[in-house]
């Protein structure tokens, strides 16, 4: 995990590995009550859930994290309200990007490692990702 990240990544702890036919999952979940993260941490913004995605030769690719962070929706009257979301992120080795937003409902760890393995697995994100990351890199390079 990204050391620059603590202690949003930090306080994480491992609560299992699953193997897939190309990747290495490893889970791992906030054991701090998700209540008074949001009391007392909401600015960093925490992370709930992670999964760090390794190939078959333990060499790292990517990670999901489950966010929690202030957020503003417009409301049907145009007016802005701020809440608290919960955000699915992807961290690739030169830029995050946002993979799911559950708005205001807490999922819970099962739902968000169903999806994180549902896009490993059947959508072949982790390849999608890292060849997004390099050419937004690359692009990035030739604009500057």
């Amino acid at each position: 995990m990204n050391a620059q990240l603590t202690p949003r990544w930090s306080r994480l702890v491992k609560t299992e590995e699953i193997e897939t036919p190309k990747y290495f999952i490893d889970c791992y979940v906030c054991p701090v009550d998700f209540d008074e993260l949001r009391e007392n941490n909401i600015d960093e913004p925490p992370v709930l859930y992670a999964f760090a995605v390794f190939d078959h030769d333990n060499k790292y690719l990517l990670s999901y994290a489950l966010e929690m962070r202030k957020a503003i929706r417009i409301k049907e009257d145009e007016t802005e309200e701020e809440y608290i979301g919960y955000f699915l992120e992807t961290y690739c080795e030169h830029q995050r990007f946002s993979c799911k937003n559950f708005k205001d409902v807490e999922p819970d760890f099962e739902s968000v490692r169903t999806m994180v393995v549902q896009f490993v697995v059947e959508y072949d994100a982790v390849e999608k990702m890292i060849e997004y990351d390099r050419e937004s890199r690359q692009a990035g390079k030739e604009e500057a």
